[in-house]
């Protein structure tokens, strides 16, 4: 397989939290600069915004800088070094931003009442209306039949949602996405949140929010943002008697924003987990510059604990050259993103190792366990899925790094952290088993071990040599094997890489 992706393949790109490396921006400008300034070739900051939860994202606004990170200016001067990626968060608002507030102070007068999506107003939304004068007077007949049979709640919720469109929905934990709230005057009104109560959905086909997105564009474009990634994309329009995720509105609402940022002069990466299929739809949109290759991580795992690669291989022919790659994440290694790709007998098998590595701590930070909302992710540090084993650690990354597009690699991956079990037990957050805070000290200490080191090594190598600029191919090889080679003219590079030894070799540096 050989393909030529000139335009899209980058250096390696850190993801990391403003107060994960160091405790603030401040800090974190001075880690990338003495530590990681060769190593990483640009950075995304998780959101750095003003937050009520969720680790930043249940944004007050998009257009501050929480204020314990720092100001603008520190924005800006990172983004002056390294190209800077920031979330745009379109699916949902905090509940104690200002927009909210004046919601349920003011209700139905509220200038932001349109922001939101009530239960009241999602139950009478119709498709299209009949042109025949005939069929829209049964329509509209139908119409306030459904109204009075809503109070029947052995058929309806009380609030007016049918509990069959109820099931139809598409999110990442049970029940109804709809939360009552009480507004000061005394009514209750019944809002779509998907995620928690403190994360109030948007109504993404409101035009007063889609400027409220124009504005929150510019003014992260003023702060030097190069790529903006749309965090929780696919949930983001909703749409009576279909699953909600990902359909036809959502697309479109896509391309608008890419359209916006584009303007603007940055790059757009939609956040999307999800069955395979969908990267590679998602990589077929006009104007969508980047994709998740989310299945890789799982993938990866599979080839290093079965010894062989066949599956792995086979992703890798039809993965989307414009792909953002990962093997960790501050969510957690992705499950669903493997399916059909792996069968399902091999997905389970792997699923269960990892959870019971490492004395079962895995197990206590995923699934239902310890507050998650996503159930289809597993809380663990690459590192540990791997049993730290330094070989199969960078036989891993090394893969990674060898692949066309951007290779991400988040905080604690970079330096081969081990699960926080103690802040796993002091927060009680599974998530959090993947979220270690590197106290500056800290960092010394941990650039210093082996496995840093030649991890950062490999990273240099992907930034610099000329042949990542030119044209890849996966070579054909044993089952065991994978075999990779660039060419740029008379500058070539090669990869070879043996799962069952784990060790790895590169002609051509």
């Amino acid at each position: 397989m050989k393909t030529s992706q000139k335009n899209y393949n980058k250096g390696v790109q850190l993801i990391t939290y403003a107060d994960s490396l160091g405790e603030n921006l401040s800090d974190l400008d001075f880690v990338l600069d003495k530590y990681f300034k060769d190593v990483v070739a640009g950075v995304h900051i998780l959101p750095f915004y003003p937050s009520s939860s969720d680790r930043g994202f249940s944004p007050l606004s998009h257009r501050q800088i929480n204020p314990a990170f720092g100001k603008a200016e520190d924005i800006k001067k990172i983004s002056s070094k390294y190209p800077m990626m920031a979330d745009l968060i379109i699916n949902h608002i905090s509940g104690k931003s200002k927009y909210f507030q004046n919601y349920l102070k003011l209700g139905d007068r509220s200038k932001y009442r349109s922001y939101f999506i009530e239960a009241r107003s999602f139950a009478r939304r119709w498709h299209k209306i009949p042109k025949n004068k005939y069929w829209r007077k049964v329509f509209f007949a139908f119409g306030q039949i459904s109204i009075i049979l809503r109070n029947l709640d052995f058929i309806f919720h009380k609030h007016g949602i049918n509990r069959i469109i109820l099931k139809k929905i598409y999110r990442p934990r049970l029940g109804s996405p709809f939360v009552p709230f009480r507004r000061k005057d005394g009514t209750q009104r019944y809002l779509w949140c998907t995620f928690s109560s403190d994360q109030i959905d948007l109504n993404t086909e409101s035009a007063a929010v889609r400027k409220k997105f124009q504005r929150d564009i510019k003014y992260l474009s003023k702060l030097g943002v190069k790529y903006i990634r749309l965090d929780a994309a696919a949930y983001a329009v909703k749409r009576k008697g279909t699953s909600n995720f990902l359909i036809p509105e959502t697309t479109k609402l896509i391309n608008w924003l890419c359209k916006i940022s584009h303007k603007h002069g940055m790059e757009v990466l939609p956040e999307i987990h999800h069955h395979y299929k969908t990267q590679l739809l998602l990589s077929g949109i006009k104007r969508v510059d980047y994709v998740y290759d989310f299945a890789l991580p799982f993938l990866m795992l599979h080839a290093l604990y079965k010894e062989e690669c066949r599956y792995l291989k086979k992703w890798i022919k039809i993965r989307p050259l414009r792909s953002v790659s990962t093997l960790d994440t501050h969510d957690g290694i992705g499950v669903v993103d493997v399916e059909d790709l792996l069968p399902q007998a091999e997905i389970k098998d792997i699923y269960w190792k990892i959870l019971t590595a490492n004395s079962n701590a895995a197990t206590r930070a995923s699934g239902s366990n310890s507050n998650n909302v996503d159930l289809y992710q597993m809380n663990c540090t690459y590192y540990s899925a791997l049993v730290k084993d330094d070989k199969a650690y960078l036989a891993a990354r090394v893969i990674q790094l060898f692949l066309p597009g951007i290779p991400q690699i988040y905080y604690v991956g970079l330096l081969a952290g081990e699960n926080d079990l103690e802040l796993l037990q002091k927060t009680q957050h599974g998530r959090d088993i993947n979220r270690h805070y590197y106290s500056l000290s800290e960092i010394e200490n941990e650039v210093n071990r082996e496995v840093v080191k030649e991890l950062f090594s490999l990273c240099k190598l992907r930034n610099t040599h000329k042949a990542f600029q030119g044209r890849f191919s996966l070579l054909e090889s044993d089952d065991h094997i994978i075999k990779i080679e660039w060419k740029n003219g008379k500058v070539s590079l090669g990869l070879e890489v043996d799962f069952k030894t784990k060790e790895y070799k590169i002609r051509g540096r």
